[in-house]
């Protein structure tokens, strides 16, 4: 069995005394220490793996219950906001067999104390960066292009999703779907689908009337029925897009070293 990390551990790693770690991992604002030390001593708590927070740790004393939390953005419109409560609850069901909490974040970027891994969907780049200068656990993306090795991410596979389209249809069809914030994964959907249609309001479904549909999103499949000619929402998509979520979140937390770090549905 691994010897449980202590306070003790992270003050010699970093190289600090057992207070000041304690300061720092509750925020204590009345002690004057740097902005590089703080940030070394929670690089040093997420290398070790060592959990602090006091709110996790009650949360999951009887039945090591983790915390996953979900970042949003601020600012969703309607087809967002059902876009995210159907993430939500896929990745739901796909956490059930690890007997975790999913703790539902937002606002501007910030620390995040009551988790023990972040998953940030739907944002910007900016924003997940911003997430990340702050947050020193886990922190994974989906939809969203982070071209970095110390993150994981969760993006659609286009060019797979192109050829499930073109074998279902077997003719002419249209990729739509509610666009992701990210302009970088937007063009890498235009590259693969040139005429993609982007459904940012209600009135941009007209576009599909008469039209062979490709989607990838519940939400969009739903609000298509009765306006085009076919709607094809590949077998699944969602539910293997949440699993490959719960995936990346056990690799994060298991702090095993992992080549991979895109991971494409």
């Amino acid at each position: 069995m691994n010897k449980k990390v202590t306070i003790k551990d992270v003050a010699e790693a970093a190289g600090v005394c057992k207070a000041t770690v304690s300061y720092v991992l509750n925020d204590r604002q009345d002690q004057k220490i740097s902005e590089e030390t703080k940030k070394k001593i929670w690089q040093v708590v997420n290398m070790l793996g060592y959990r602090p927070n006091a709110f996790a740790q009650n949360m999951r004393a009887s039945t090591e219950r983790q915390m996953i939390g979900v970042y949003l953005p601020r600012d969703l419109n309607r087809a967002e906001k059902v876009l995210c409560f159907d993430f939500l609850e896929d990745l739901r069901q796909a956490l059930h067999d690890d007997n975790a909490n999913i703790v539902l974040l937002g606002g501007t970027p910030k620390r995040i104390n009551t988790a023990d891994a972040i998953v940030a969907f739907y944002t910007t780049r900016e924003d997940f960066f911003a997430l990340g200068e702050c947050n020193f656990i886990p922190l994974l993306s989906v939809d969203c292009r982070i071209d970095d090795a110390l993150f994981f991410e969760i993006v659609p596979d286009c060019e797979a999703l192109k050829a499930q389209g073109a074998e279902h249809f077997g003719r002419d069809f249209r990729y739509a779907c509610i666009p992701p914030r990210d302009a970088s994964l937007c063009e890498e959907i235009r590259s693969a689908f040139p005429d993609a249609l982007f459904v940012r309001r209600e009135s941009d479904l007209d576009a599909a009337a008469g039209k062979d549909i490709l989607v990838t999103q519940k939400a969009l499949a739903d609000a298509l029925q009765g306006k085009c000619r076919e709607v094809f929402l590949p077998e699944n998509y969602a539910a293997r897009r949440a699993q490959a979520v719960a995936d990346c979140i056990r690799l994060a937390l298991s702090h095993e070293p992992c080549e991979r770090h895109v991971f494409r549905v």
